[in-house]
């Protein structure tokens, strides 16, 4: 199976890489691999001409991302290619007409003239309707090229109507992943081998990685087993989840499974851990209180650090971590406590100890247990990555009773 993708783009607008890499990942994270990737200018009807009879004679699908500017009706070439007419599509029209009521805008027949056999692939998000046409083993398709619409219509009609009539059967799986991104890039490429059905897709954010898996063949049960334990067992200390889900999402879940209840005291991270947290709806019931002990006289009143200890060790070290979490669990109002000292940057403080080194602290009422990192970057990527880590270990330390 052979795939174009076509697009247009003017030469002294430039393209933006991101944005390709997205419309491309959006069919391959689908199971759908582009095989050829076409860039025109808006105004070369000519050429658009000459690819796209090329394309029917080469490829078994061509999908075009129209950004309709052009000084020809794409439209009305697809139809003279394809050997057909337009026509009004009745199912177009309903979208088209329902987008313009909420625009306020008459779009009149613009994009509900399509050819006679398309099929609609509905947009909501747009007057822009896109469609797709089969000519004997030849599949066209036609797209907005917003991305939050094509998104939708990519992966809610495109893809499975391509995996139907191709008999591929894409099964897809979600890993949740923290930590180090070269382990993890190194068992995935060991786990796939020479194996063709399997891809993946890695997107890692301050520490926390989403890792998609497609199996081509999903009906390979044995052999999506096999891949799956493989990555699995290699990286299980690692993985959090087996489903789309975040980091405080899934330390919201232990806690409701388990009715536990969380406090946090935080220095350097300035209370972003409570702060994720408290996206979860329903977490007043298991969330006591979130601290922000900026300073030393707060550690040392509100949580009971001992001020020796912070002279003779500084505030950013292990001991004075633990005890911030002890002042939390001292109270007896929560089960789980973490704490998190450090330094963000972009310079260090009068301790002359490095931008970065961090210390968290985990905290049941069976003990604490600290931790020592020393994290690279901005002050925001140093301060987002703590966060996400102490949310990882606390999300750990709760899946181990």
């Amino acid at each position: 199976m052979r795939t174009a993708l076509l697009l247009f783009r003017e030469s002294h607008d430039g393209l933006d890489g991101q944005y390709l890499e997205s419309i491309v990942s959006a069919f391959r994270n689908g199971g759908l691999e582009v095989d050829e990737l076409c860039i025109l200018p808006n105004h070369d009807g000519v050429g658009l001409s000459h690819r796209l009879d090329e394309f029917k004679d080469t490829c078994d699908n061509l999908i075009i991302i129209d950004n309709d500017n052009h000084p020809y009706n794409l439209t009305q070439m697809v139809a003279d290619k394809m050997d057909t007419v337009l026509v009004e599509n009745d199912s177009a029209k309903s979208f088209v007409d329902a987008v313009s009521k909420a625009d306020g805008v008459d779009y009149g027949d613009k994009y509900s003239l399509l050819p006679v056999e398309a099929t609609v692939i509905p947009n909501v998000k747009g007057a822009y309707q896109g469609y797709v046409m089969d000519a004997n083993e030849f599949t066209l398709v036609v797209l907005p090229d917003k991305f939050e619409a094509f998104k939708v219509m990519c992966d809610k009609y495109v893809l499975p109507y391509l995996e139907n009539k191709h008999n591929v059967f894409t099964k897809r799986l979600i890993l949740k992943y923290f930590g180090d991104t070269a382990l993890l890039d190194k068992v995935l490429k060991n786990a796939k081998g020479q194996r063709e059905d399997v891809f993946y897709n890695v997107k890692t954010v301050n520490g926390d990685s989403t890792v998609e898996i497609l199996y081509r063949n999903g009906k390979d049960a044995q052999g999506i087993g096999e891949f799956t334990r493989q990555v699995v067992g290699a990286l299980k200390d690692n993985i959090y989840a087996e489903f789309d889900t975040t980091l405080e999402q899934r330390l919201f879940d232990l806690l409701k499974l388990k009715n536990l209840k969380l406090s946090v005291a935080e220095s350097f991270t300035g209370g972003r851990i409570a702060s994720a947290m408290i996206k979860n709806s329903g977490v007043s019931a298991y969330m006591h209180e979130g601290i922000v002990a900026y300073s030393n006289e707060s550690k040392i009143k509100r949580l009971l650090v001992k001020a020796e200890d912070i002279e003779k060790h500084g505030a950013v070290s292990s001991i004075v971590a633990y005890q911030m979490a002890v002042g939390l669990l001292r109270s007896k109002d929560c089960d789980l406590a973490i704490a998190t000292t450090g330094i963000a940057g972009p310079k260090s403080d009068n301790s002359l100890k490095p931008v970065g080194l961090n210390y968290i602290a985990i905290g049941l009422k069976d003990g604490v247990h600290t931790y020592r990192y020393k994290f690279s970057g901005s002050r925001e990527e140093i301060t987002e990555t703590a966060k996400n880590t102490a949310l990882f270990l606390a999300i750990k330390k709760l899946k181990e009773i």
